[in-house]
C-alpha cells in the first residue's frame, strides 16, 4: 500500500552523469592488463605506499 506523505514518490531514483572521455590508444598486452587490473596505461595508479610517497 503506498504511502500519502511520501515527498519522494514518483521521482526517479538517481541520474547519472558521465562525462565523455576521449578514446585510449594505447592498451597493455593482455598478460600485463591482468596484472594492473586495466588495459589502459593512463589509468594505471599503483599503490606507493603510505601517504602517497614511494618507499
Amino acid at each position: 500500500m503506498p504511502r500519502c506523505n511520501d515527498a519522494l514518490a514518483g521521482m526517479p531514483l538517481a541520474m547519472a552523469y558521465v562525462p565523455w572521455q576521449p578514446a585510449f590508444n594505447d592498451t597493455f598486452p593482455l598478460c600485463r592488463a591482468l596484472q594492473n587490473g586495466t588495459i589502459f596505461p593512463e589509468l594505471c595508479k599503483p599503490f606507493c605506499g603510505r601517504r602517497g610517497g614511494c618507499r
